[in-house]
């Protein structure tokens, strides 16, 4: 038989109700009332005190791109590399040296950074995968400044929580594994904890979670953060400079209160990729060939098959690509020699490897190369045999004679394509 406790004897519901909840009812109140109490401070307009560029602890990337208890955004579309290239500008700012253009502060240049990174989506093979890759990809880089970064940076994987519970993770992170002058949060899908169209939920997380808990702390912030899916080949040809800080998936609200933005943006090719500055990117001191001021850089993959690292991409490179790139809605007319140097570095593929790959690094269409391969052969410059059920095509010496004199400026020789399925 069910006795009530004595404590529960002779009240109401109400009552009961009151007593099991109302110290932590009270205790939210005087949480609140607390903030209240808090006035912000304030200035007189004359009493704003001018940055002192050169020794500002405060200055985190110079020209205050990104200076601390402020938040910088890092978008690009998923699978390009945003974590290996986050992990590799972490171990630069951790000994004060700049990674593409991206400097620390003179403050920082000096005694590098105190760096954490909060993940959630590789697992530590990955990890140190990635970290192998950029210290044997980092030529400029000395072993001493390799070996002080590997004790400046700390990581720590959060996947199981979102929101309120996420900041209150981080501030106890903070607190007692600190101080730090940057978090690294990586990517910020993970952490939001509501919908990334929604205005509402992602300024709560922006201005009411993240925000506080950097002033707090004193500690800037880069947020990794998903760009949409394209529309084309490309994202958003013809979009203006102040257009691209707004690649991000979801409310525009993501980029409104972050003091700073970097973007990774496709420009057509699966190595090289353009690195803008789409928010603030004047302050970063950036030049072009000519000398000129820019928000835009190029970078690429490292080529060594099995290095995770980014390189800046060279001028060859962005040659070729812009050579490569399709008409106006139309097939780009190839040379041959583009066919035969393709073959002749990956020999021993079918007709739809050949096809895939012609087609993805220089716009043009399967049916094209098709031609093109037939006219090869009809030229002398190829022998057709057949493996099963699939063409095999051999360079003849008339072929090999025409590559050897006019070598190719696009690297054929990558990895990432896999045997076409048989015809």
């Amino acid at each position: 038989m069910f006795e009530m406790p004595e404590t529960f004897v002779g009240r109401t519901p109400l009552e009961i109700l009151m007593a099991e909840h109302c110290p932590t009812i009270m205790a939210e109140v005087e949480r609140e009332i607390a903030k209240i109490e808090q006035l912000p401070v304030m200035k007189k307009l004359s009493e704003l005190a001018t940055p002192v560029y050169g020794n500002d602890p405060s200055e985190l990337i110079a020209m205050r791109f990104l200076y601390k208890a402020a938040v910088a955004l890092l978008l690009g579309p998923t699978g390009i590399g945003k974590s290996s290239f986050v992990l590799q500008l972490a171990i630069h700012l951790a000994v004060g040296r700049a990674l593409f253009g991206i400097e620390p502060g003179a403050f920082y240049r000096r005694i590098g950074m105190r760096v954490l990174l909060v993940q959630a989506e590789n697992d530590e093979g990955d990890l140190a995968e990635m970290r192998d890759g950029i210290l044997k990809g980092c030529e400029n880089l000395t072993e001493a400044e390799k070996a002080e970064a590997m004790t400046r940076i700390k990581i720590v994987t959060i996947c199981d929580r979102s929101a309120e519970r996420f900041t209150e993770m981080l501030d106890v992170l903070l607190e007692k594994e600190g101080p730090f002058d940057i978090v690294i949060v990586d990517p910020a899908f993970a952490y939001l904890g509501g919908d990334t169209n929604s205005q509402k939920a992602v300024s709560h997380f922006m201005r009411e979670l993240i925000n506080p808990l950097l002033h707090k702390h004193n500690v800037g912030m880069l947020l990794c953060h998903h760009t949409n899916k394209p529309l084309r080949g490309k994202e958003k040809d013809g979009w203006a400079a102040g257009d691209f800080a707004y690649l991000g998936a979801g409310s525009a609200e993501w980029v409104n209160p972050a003091r700073a933005a970097l973007a990774i943006r496709s420009i057509g090719s699966d190595r090289i990729f353009e690195l803008r500055a789409a928010k603030r990117g004047r302050r970063l001191g950036w030049k072009d060939a000519d000398g000129e001021s820019t928000n835009v850089q190029h970078i690429a993959h490292h080529d060594e098959p099995g290095v995770i690292c980014w390189r800046q991409a060279t001028e060859e490179e962005l040659e070729a690509l812009k050579a490569a790139e399709p008409s106006k809605g139309r097939p780009r007319k190839f040379d041959l020699l583009d066919v035969l140097h393709c073959l002749n570095c990956c020999p021993g593929q079918n007709q739809s490897y050949y096809q895939r790959k012609i087609s993805d690094r220089l716009g043009c269409s399967t049916a094209a190369i098709q031609q093109a391969l037939a006219t090869c052969i009809d030229d002398g410059l190829l022998e057709r045999t057949k493996i099963g059920v699939s063409n095999r095509y051999i360079l003849t010496g008339k072929a090999r004679d025409l590559i050897a004199k006019s070598p190719s400026v696009i690297n054929w020789t990558d990895t990432e394509y896999r045997n076409a399925e048989k015809e």
